[in-house]
């Protein structure tokens, strides 16, 4: 309690007093004076464009219009009432462990503050103060949002605040979403209705008393029976509005592949003044009436007494440069939809809805991933016409979060990905992401010394980052007895406990004796070999072994060069029995494999050799490409460059990629992996390993539909050791 000694909010929540540099407060934590906990408070400045005075606005002599003083939830001004109510109705949306919550929303001191719970969490953009993010760890952060937003959309809520600041990272790692509450109150004061128009938080009714407060101060009630006809209008536009739009944007499409011309927002999306034909827009309904350029315009409540928006196309100019004013050059919250300019038909512009926070989220995944964002955002006048007329800046280091990126910042709403698909690509990338290198990052810690000095000749030790170090006890002292007794006590007192350095020696001595009698052993009692190579695997092979029946060796040749790991030449062996089912076959393009037995062999196309059966196919490329173009590393040639697995590369759907290892086996290296994607056909499954024999490299992958990826594995399992290069 005596660290807040600050400024008494509502005369309850008791703010810390600030630094001397601080000169106004935006976001701060306070303590509860009601119910004795910490909590956190953010104000939502009320700025002038809200009050200013304009043609045709009439206020009564004397009436305040902004509240000052003493906190209040029901203030005068209609639009910061607006914005309190906004806040008020997004914070009674069910708790939900990826959403924060909202316990008290009031007004004092031309400022709208917003309590909310605390949490042990740093910002996002504090967090990419530091360095960005990997793309699965952004893709993490991004599963979490989609959770949190899953929630406020199953409400009828659109966020329209997702921003570095609004995303919390916990301590555990995982996401948090802030800043429905705040958003909703800056979009009513700017002059929009954030307010769901369906589902089970739209709001109903005004209540009598503030009907009776409305009609006091002189504001617009109209009459259930005139106001009927009106909403009845408004709702008939709205619907047709939003069937004109899909019209439209789907025959501007099919007009662009055929003229490509672009329309006015710039680059292959439609815009508003060209995409809807007129005599849709001349056949909706307009429920309110034609006003002169040099009014703004009142606007008429809905039959329920409450303001649903801008109802004129300079109201809604007025409300976009409002919005300009207060949310700033913020590229998550300017999606096309929100940063277009008013036409003459801006009843039929794409609404804001679900697909405006997917934007929002795109966007937050580059900025995350690339250290910047999207688009330019040194003006917020600019980066509202950027966003509506070019396409993002390449998302170069994003990996393969690359295309999720791309699918969320498209300019046409309509194109962007449904939640049910972006989960599972979010998914997807999540169980792709590779496992930490243990020991990667080490710490050396001292032991502290066991007397008062310090003792040089320790050596500093060694221990991976996270791992306990127990504490050793305490030497027990002895009790000093009476009689003969007392001198030994003594003297075992004076001993000094032994050094841990001891058993390290005594320990080392015995490891040394160990291997020495090992090799004792194995030059007195192992058998001589004959050859160096009767019964040995070949180089440059894998599996295989000394056979029964083998021919006598041959006189040893003379010494070779040495040469480049890879770069050997296979050496001839028996290679081992075919399995159970299978039938060795040495085929004509220079090599020797088990196949399975009922299958039927292809033809060569492509350096590749096929084996398959029903919808199951084997692949054998027996050395195609050289390690002199494709360099020596197993593990990269088959992820970048292998062109068997170019259609696994070059899907943009799901996929996924487990078990890639690099092996080695005496002279040979190899590499493994499991490889399955998403395409025309359905998923496919294929098990690939790669190995370099010879300078050149040898593949030999099974593939089929994910369905049988038993008898995949199987097959796999079987063939890939019996792969012998006879060529």
């Amino acid at each position: 309690m005596d660290d807040y000694a600050g400024r008494l909010l509502a005369e309850r929540y008791r703010l810390p007093r600030p630094p001397s540099e601080e000169y106004e407060l935006r976001e701060s934590r306070a303590y509860d004076t009601a119910s004795g906990q910490e909590v956190l408070v953010r104000q939502v400045p009320l700025p002038e464009i809200v009050d200013a005075e304009m043609p045709g606005e009439h206020h009564e002599p004397g009436a305040a219009r902004r509240p000052l003083g003493r906190a209040t939830r029901r203030p005068a001004d209609p639009a910061v009432r607006r914005a309190v109510e906004a806040a008020l109705a997004a914070s009674r949306i069910p708790d939900h462990p990826r959403l924060d919550q909202v316990f008290d929303v009031f007004v004092e001191d031309d400022g709208l503050w917003i309590v909310s719970e605390l949490v042990a969490a740093r910002p996002l953009a504090a967090v990419l103060a530091e360095r960005p993010l990997s793309p699965h760890r952004a893709a993490e952060i991004a599963a979490d949002l989609l959770a949190a937003l899953s929630a406020v959309h199953t409400f009828g809520w659109t966020h329209r605040n997702i921003t570095a600041r609004s995303v919390l990272i916990c301590d555990d790692g995982r996401a948090l979403l802030t800043g429905l509450a705040s958003g909703a109150a800056e979009e009513a004061l700017c002059g929009y209705d954030p307010l769901p128009t369906e589902g089970p938080m739209a709001p109903g009714p005004l209540p009598p008393e503030d009907r009776e407060a409305r009609e006091a101060n002189g504001e617009p009630v109209p009459h259930r029976a005139a106001s009927s006809r009106a909403t009845i209008a408004h709702r008939a536009a709205r619907s047709g509005a939003i069937a004109a739009y899909r019209a439209g944007a789907a025959a501007a499409r099919v007009a662009e592949e055929e003229r490509a011309v672009h329309a006015p927002w710039g680059g292959d999306k439609p815009g508003p003044a060209t995409t809807v034909p007129a005599q849709p827009e001349r056949a909706i309904p307009d429920p309110q009436p034609q006003q002169t350029p040099a009014e703004w315009g009142t606007p008429e409540p809905g039959e329920d007494g409450r303001y649903r928006g801008p109802a004129t196309a300079l109201a809604a100019e007025r409300a976009r440069q409002a919005r300009m004013t207060m949310v700033g050059p913020v590229t998550e919250r300017w999606a096309p939809e929100q940063a277009g300019p008013v036409y003459e038909n801006w009843r039929l512009a794409p609404p804001v809805g679900p697909a405006a926070d997917l934007w929002a989220v795109g966007a937050l995944l580059f900025r995350a991933v690339q250290g910047h964002a999207p688009y330019p955002e040194e003006s917020v006048t600019d980066l509202a016409q950027l966003v509506c007329a070019e396409p993002p800046a390449f998302a170069e280091e994003c990996g393969p979060l690359r295309p999720v990126i791309e699918s969320l910042l498209r300019q046409d709403p309509t194109e962007r990905p449904e939640f049910e698909e972006l989960s599972g690509w979010l998914r997807s990338l999540v169980r792709s992401a590779p496992e930490p290198e243990v020991g990667r990052r080490t710490v050396t810690a001292q032991l502290p010394p066991e007397s008062g000095g310090r003792d040089s000749r320790r050596l500093p030790i060694v221990r991976r980052r996270g791992e306990l170090v127990r504490r050793r006890r305490n030497e027990k002292r002895p009790v000093r007895v009476a009689g003969s007794r007392h001198r030994r006590g003594r003297e075992r007192s004076r001993q000094r406990p032994r050094s841990p350095r001891r058993l390290g020696r005594l320990l080392v001595s015995l490891v040394l004796v160990g291997l020495v009698a090992a090799i004792v052993y194995a030059m007195v009692f192992m058998p001589k070999a004959e050859s160096s190579d009767s019964g040995a695997n070949r180089r440059g092979s894998v599996g295989g072994g000394p056979s029964e029946g083998a021919p006598p060796p041959s006189p040893p040749a003379e010494p070779s060069p040495p040469q480049e790991p890879g770069s050997q030449t296979p050496q001839s062996t028996r290679p081992a029995p075919a399995p159970q089912g299978y039938t060795l076959q040495k085929d004509p393009a220079g090599f020797q494999i088990a196949v399975p037995k009922g299958w039927a062999r292809g033809q060569t196309s492509g350096g590749q050799v096929r084996y398959s059966k029903g919808g199951l196919q084997m692949l054998v490329v027996p050395g195609r490409d050289s390690t002199a173009k494709y360099g020596t590393d197993p593990r990269e040639y088959q992820l970048s460059d292998e062109p068997e697995l170019s259609e696994y590369r070059d899907s943009n759907g799901w996929k996924t990629v487990s078990g890639v290892r690099s092996i080695t086996v005496g002279e040979t290296a190899m590499a493994e992996g499991e490889f399955s994607w998403k395409g025309s056909g359905g998923k496919t499954l294929l098990r690939n390993r790669a190995m370099i024999l010879g300078g050149k490299y040898h593949v030999v992958l099974v593939r089929g539909p994910e369905s049988q990826r038993t008898a995949i594995d199987e097959h796999f399992s079987q063939v890939v050791d019996t792969y012998r290069a006879t060529g």
